[in-house]
This record gives C-alpha cells, structure tokens and sequence, in this order.
C-alpha cells in the first residue's frame, strides 16, 4: 500500500504541469501556410511508417467490436496515417477494412502498411466507393468535427438503409475545456493549425443534433475516456471523446 502511494505522489506533480500546460498554454509552433495541404507531412515529419494506436483510438475499436460482426466489410473516412486501421484490424482481425483520405500522404502511409486506402477527390467519391464496395458499416472517427456540413455527409449515408454508420467526436464539454474558457481562454483541440476543427459538441449538443437530423433509426451515444469512474457518473464534464452509433 505504502509502495502505490508513494507511485502515486510521484506521478501526481507531472499531472499538475499537464493539467496547467492545458489550461494556460497554447500548442508550440508557429504559423506555416503549408500546414494546410501538409498536415500528414507535418505530423509524420520523423518519417516514421509503423502506426501505433493511442488509448482513444484503441478504445474506439472496442466499442466498434461491440456492434459489428465478422463478415462486415469497413469503410472508414478520413483515414489519416492509418493508425485507426491498425486499432480496428487488431482487435476485430477478422473483418475487411478499406481506408479512405482526402490526403494524398495519408493514403501513402496507409499502403505502405498494407491497408487498402482510396484517395478521395471529393465527397461524391464516397458514395462511388459505397457502391462499388457495398461496405455494411461506414467509420468516422474525429473526421466531424473538420467539416462544414456534417449534417449533408450523414444524411445521405442514411439513404442506403443497410450501412451501420459509426462516428466520434470531441466533446467540447470536458472540464478541461470549461477551465480553460474560465480563465478567459477558448479550447484547443487542434494539433498543427487552429482551423482544424471547424465544428463542435456537447454530449447535449450531440443529443440534440441528432433530433434535428430528424434521424429514425436507432442511435447510441457512449462517452468515453476522460476521467475514468467520473465519466461514467457525470459524461457531460468527465468524458473527453464521443462515440456514436447509428444502427441499420
């Protein structure tokens, strides 16, 4: 017992300096113009090719498991370096993942990994890949949040009536966010340039968007990771991402 505490004392002052560098600090770097058609470039700038999935990004493969089957064939969205793949093709090993990006780079990383990635030259070229693939399940994962229109994008996946459409999202609700509007700042959920994010929800807001989608089929909303135990009790504040899924 003596030993956890004394784990737990050491850890704790590097948890005061994340949670302060969250609340008062900005990301570190500067303004790039390349930024903006670079942005898997920049990410992956130690040219670094193996995909190591984060916690969210494995827990988000989890939760996907839940409601999928073997057989299920993935189309996921907005792809990026692949490391969502390799989440999902490790922990469910047996079903088909095609990757897709409107990021030329990212769809090269992706293929040098071994997982078939289409290059989206819009988004019409995603209901190409509908038909051409018939895929069961559609993946948006953190890919929302980028656009202008998400409502357009989810409804007319809605049209074809035998795709689960999976998606997460930040929640802008997470206590993190709400410390840092207290002290006068907004919340930084961009990595590489400000405009990333060009949308934003609650788990309310989430609640809410939903009904005004006017969606019929059944829908689940699981907050997830966060402050564990808290974000269980209390979503709204404690859970940091938004896991939706949108049944057949």
């Amino acid at each position: 017992m003596h030993k956890k505490i004394c784990n737990i004392c050491q850890k704790l002052p590097r948890k005061i300096k994340k949670f302060y560098r969250q609340i008062f600090s900005y990301n570190a770097i500067k303004y790039n113009f390349s930024l903006k058609n670079h942005y898997w470039q920049t990410r992956k700038k130690n040219n670094n090719y193996e995909f190591e999935p984060n916690d969210f990004q494995i827990e988000r493969a989890k939760l996907l498991n839940i409601y999928i089957n073997n057989n299920d064939i993935i189309l996921d969205i907005g792809s990026g370096d692949g490391s969502q793949l390799t989440a999902i093709s490790k922990i469910c090993p047996n079903i088909e993942i095609i990757g897709s990006d409107k990021d030329k780079y990212a769809c090269e990383l992706m293929k040098k990994n071994n997982f078939k990635c289409f290059f989206l030259k819009n988004d019409d070229f995603i209901f190409d890949l509908i038909k051409e693939y018939s895929p069961s399940c559609v993946t948006l994962f953190e890919v929302l949040e980028h656009m202008e229109s998400p409502e357009e994008l989810i409804i007319r996946l809605l049209n074809f009536s035998n795709l689960k459409i999976f998606a997460s999202v930040p929640n802008s609700g997470y206590f993190v966010h709400r410390t840092r509007y207290l002290f006068g700042r907004f919340p930084i959920q961009w990595i590489a340039n400000p405009n990333e994010h060009l949308r934003f929800w609650t788990l309310k807001d989430l609640n809410w968007w939903i009904n005004y989608l006017d969606i019929k089929r059944e829908t689940i909303i699981i907050p997830y990771k966060g402050i564990p135990f808290l974000n269980k009790f209390f979503p709204n504040l404690f859970a940091k991402g938004l896991f939706l899924v949108i049944k057949k």
